[in-house]
């Protein structure tokens, strides 16, 4: 049985395509962790990316890097549009994403998060990195299927 997009269940390509989209993502927030600490004349660490506290609202510095976060949402859309490309998988590799750095979290401060901004700022991480990935995936998708060859013309 042939069909348009029939594809068959590859776990080998599921995870690479988690593991490419993890690292996406994560070189993106690094990335964007070490130029703004670089202009704030402030040491990058782990802690910017890891730590609960880096994202408390109560403070100027929080705040900034909740919105590092956010923006680095956009990374991680493009690298779920550009590796995984299915609009229905958009959702699930933004929840995977943020689940494990949810685990990485725990393992480097020793506890869950208890902080409430933490959680709602994940949230909204995901939801942004669905939105615009499932944006640009359907765009792609939805783009007329050329039935004649130029050398046809």
């Amino acid at each position: 049985m042939s069909g348009f997009r029939n594809q068959r269940w590859d776990p080998w390509l599921i995870i690479s395509q988690i593991i490419a989209v993890q690292t996406l993502y994560y070189l993106g927030l690094g990335f964007l962790i070490f130029f703004i600490t670089f202009a704030i004349n402030q040491v990058p660490t782990l802690d910017y990316i890891f730590s609960y506290d880096t994202l408390q609202l109560s403070s100027w510095n929080g705040r900034f890097f909740c919105t590092v976060f956010l923006l680095n949402a956009l990374t991680g859309a493009l690298a779920i549009f550009y590796f995984v490309g299915r609009y229905k998988q958009c959702l699930d590799f933004s929840i995977t994403i943020h689940f494990y750095h949810f685990i990485a979290c725990c393992i480097y401060n020793y506890h869950y998060p208890n902080i409430f901004s933490w959680y709602v700022i994940q949230f909204l991480s995901i939801i942004i990195m669905t939105i615009l990935s499932e944006r640009f995936s359907k765009k792609y998708e939805l783009q007329n299927i050329p039935l004649t060859s130029r050398a046809d013309l």
